[in-house]
């Protein structure tokens, strides 16, 4: 059960309940966090009614086992204009907690539109492990009389000197959640007309385009490992050249052995360097396709809930206000298929130049490997040579798949069906 995630240590259990598979909470609150629009689902969890909810503070339904740090970083984000989601324990009237993964968007027109889920992955554990860690500071500080903003500060820093890159973290978490709930059995609800019809086509769409990303993103990532294999490998021979200045004899059978080892040692500064550069650029690709998969699984989310308020009657302004949410994740991706170009340019100059500038000194080492035998140039340097046959077949693979990473990333991805589908929800919506 996810309630016995340890936000708190030594925190007495406590009563709770769990979040079901297909329930998706809402809720707007303007610039100052207070609740303007509440949906059944947050009625049901929290046990409170909507009007003892709406124009009260969001942190109505905040658990003392939750650290000041994790609210401290979702403000500095989206206060930043930018989607924040964490993992969040809440506590409903009765003081019953329940858990749930928080994702809040600023909206175009100020205020705050949050959509939550129950969590299903294990990285709700490894924040969970964030917060006892920040917990510890911010009550140590409170006992030494520090204020409450001063120690969220606190507990903030603890969480980024134990995870860095927090983004990334998230942008993670948030397609994993969405796609462990749909294995678990989310689905949209039953419904009919226009609305309800847009939103399931806008949902369809994203699921392809997610796919679309996802490939991106693999794409990127065997960039980044065969980069640096070959860097690896390169690094290898170095040291193998090193080696066999120690142990052959002058003469001929020196240069014989070191004449190949010269070339490849002389072109790997250059190599090296375009290796790293396109380790940068997939880099960079990674993680504005993480940042675009995050902003489809949010979409998915919001779409998600505009159909089942579809089902539903009076909920016409949260639907508005929920299609302004989705031209948001709409931008987002939009950002990534335009830089997708600019990107898959330069991996294929990088790719390119690294496929030429090594095809010269491997053919010469592989000729001579093979022309390399113990009778010739002894005993001793076999073991060598057979280290740079390992690193040159590395470098051959680590070469073919950066092609292969290359070639995936020349169909360039559109939101021309995303966009079209949204706007036919906004048009039903309107």
């Amino acid at each position: 059960m996810s309630s016995r995630v340890t936000l708190l240590r030594d925190a007495p259990e406590g009563a709770s309940h769990e979040v079901d598979v297909n329930d998706i909470f809402f809720s707007v609150t303007d610039a100052k966090g207070v609740m303007t629009h509440v949906n059944d689902v947050f009625i049901k969890y929290a046990q409170y009614s909507a009007d003892e909810m709406i124009g009260k503070p969001h942190n109505l339904i905040r658990n003392d086992e939750m650290p000041g740090a994790a609210f401290k970083l979702m403000w500095d984000t989206i206060e930043d204009g930018r989607p924040f989601a964490a993992y969040v324990r809440n506590r409903a009237k009765s003081g019953s907690a329940y858990d749930v993964l928080a994702t809040v968007t600023p909206l175009p027109n100020g205020g705050y539109l949050s959509v939550r889920t129950r969590p299903m992955t294990e990285r709700f554990a490894a924040a969970g492990e964030l917060y006892q860690e920040a917990n510890l500071v911010e009550h140590e500080a409170k006992a030494n009389g520090v204020g409450r903003r001063e120690r969220a500060v606190m507990g903030a820093e603890k969480i980024g000197e134990l995870l860095p890159d927090y983004d990334a973290f998230i942008q993670a978490a948030l397609p994993a959640e969405v796609q462990a709930l749909e294995d678990a059995g989310f689905t949209l609800p039953e419904g009919s007309g226009e609305i309800y019809e847009s939103a399931h086509a806008l949902y369809g769409e994203l699921d392809q385009f997610m796919s679309v990303q996802t490939a991106i993103q693999d794409a990127a990532d065997e960039l980044r490992k065969a980069s640096a294999t070959l860097v690896e490998e390169n690094a290898v021979t170095n040291n193998v050249k090193a080696e066999m200045e120690n142990v052959v004899t002058e003469g001929a059978s020196r240069t014989l052995l070191l004449a190949p080892l010269q070339v490849w040692a002389t072109m790997r500064g250059i190599i090296d360097e375009n290796a790293a550069t396109l380790a940068e650029v997939a880099e960079e690709l990674y993680a504005k396709t993480a940042n675009a998969r995050m902003a489809i699984a949010l979409a998915r989310l919001h779409t998600a809930q505009t159909a089942q308020f579809s089902t539903e009657s009076g909920a016409d302004e949260s639907m508005r206000l929920l299609v302004d949410a989705l031209e948001v994740d709409v931008r987002e991706m939009d950002d990534a298929v335009f830089l997708h170009s600019s990107f898959r340019r330069r991996v294929e100059l990088k790719v390119n130049s690294i496929t030429e500038l090594t095809k010269i000194p491997l053919e010469m080492i592989r000729r001579w490997s093979q022309n390399t035998n113990e009778s010739t140039m002894g005993a001793e340097v076999m073991p060598l040579v057979e280290q740079v046959n390992n690193a040159m077949a590395a470098a051959d693979k680590s070469i073919a798949q950066l092609q292969q990473a290359s070639d995936k990333l020349a169909q360039a991805p559109s939101t021309d069906e995303v966009r079209a589908a949204l706007e036919r929800l906004s048009s039903a919506v309107q």
